[in-house]
């Protein structure tokens, strides 16, 4: 975006990305396993703001989520720890599972097999980083464990071709398969995002707020007018609800109440303004509803714990 463009709102960009485009996430693949049965991959828990995810593409598998519970794979299947929980994948009676050891591979990516005899598993193994504001927002409203089947439907096509084109690239030799492999990986987030959006999710949060059709147009207004002093009874309009029940369904869905979760939006797209544009404080605190430079100065610190100047200055620093 560029500088002082603050005109991609409702009309040009849909709900989900424009609230994905207030925040940075970074994505990786790092190891393609090339496993035969009876072997087990243990992962313990990640670091703040790592979700881990894996890619089967050749065979079946089991993976213990961190919750307990044990879930099938096969291949197709991507499973995604959004908070970063232990897990364990296995194929095969865990006592008799042969050791990982790195082996040649193409590049770009980290080559793991074993000695086991038995039917063979291809997984493709990742990580997505989220930022401080993605931590705060997106990833409390994510659960424990996401499967998504991208064999299932025929609308997880594009989904589906994009692991097999991961494989594709990650099983070869050619030049240029690393910058593919990071593009690609780069768009698996929003996709296996939108099809977990599509299973009505549960977990409370601005997402399942988004994706419930009676509550979905507060958030898109929310996110195309964030300077607008918005009023519980506008926002209820908006979804044909009387001001209580809005009140009272937007809380259950999103775990807070729509003026908390307006500045939080208020102050995802604060941050990413001022990483990014040249607009002054005072600018950006009015572009985002605050007439008064000092009340801005409040709320931003009180949410990212720095002032909005502080935040600029190491989000310059961080990208030099």
């Amino acid at each position: 975006m560029a500088a002082g463009d603050s005109s991609d709102g409702a009309h040009g960009i849909d709900a989900l990305s424009r609230l994905l485009s207030l925040f940075t996430l970074r994505t990786s693949l790092d190891i393609r396993c090339a496993l035969a049965a009876p072997w087990v991959l243990e992962q313990s828990a990640a670091t703040a703001g790592v979700a881990p995810y894996h890619l089967i593409v050749e065979g079946e598998a089991a993976v213990d989520t961190p919750t307990g519970e044990r879930i099938g794979l096969q291949a197709g299947d991507i499973v995604v720890f959004p908070q970063g929980g232990a897990h364990r994948l296995h194929a095969g009676p865990p006592e008799q599972a042969q050791p990982l050891v790195d082996v040649p591979g193409p590049a770009p990516l980290r080559w793991v097999a074993n000695d086991g005899a038995g039917a063979p598993t291809g997984i493709l193994c990742g990580q997505f980083v989220f930022d401080d504001g993605a931590r705060r927002v997106l990833q409390p409203a994510l659960p424990e464990t996401i499967v998504v089947r991208a064999t299932s439907r025929p609308d997880f096509a594009g989904l589906l071709a994009l692991v097999t084109m991961l494989r594709s690239e990650a099983d070869s030799a050619r030049p240029g398969a690393a910058a593919v492999v990071a593009q690609l990986s780069g768009a698996l987030f929003t996709l296996l995002l939108r099809a977990w959006l599509d299973g009505n999710p549960t977990t409370p949060g601005l997402l399942a707020v988004l994706a419930d059709r009676r509550l979905g147009p507060a958030l898109r207004a929310m996110l195309a007018q964030p300077e607008r002093p918005w009023l519980v009874e506008e926002l209820a309009a908006a979804c044909f609800m009387s001001r209580a029940t809005f009140a009272r369904l937007f809380r259950q869905l999103a775990g807070t109440t729509p003026l908390a979760a307006m500045v939080q939006l208020r102050m995802a797209q604060a941050a990413h303004w001022l990483a990014r544009d040249t607009r002054s404080v005072a600018a950006i605190g009015e572009a985002v509803g605050y007439r008064s430079e000092a009340a801005f100065n409040r709320v931003f610190k009180r949410s990212h714990g720095v002032g909005p100047g502080a935040w600029r200055r190491a989000a310059m620093a961080a990208s030099r």
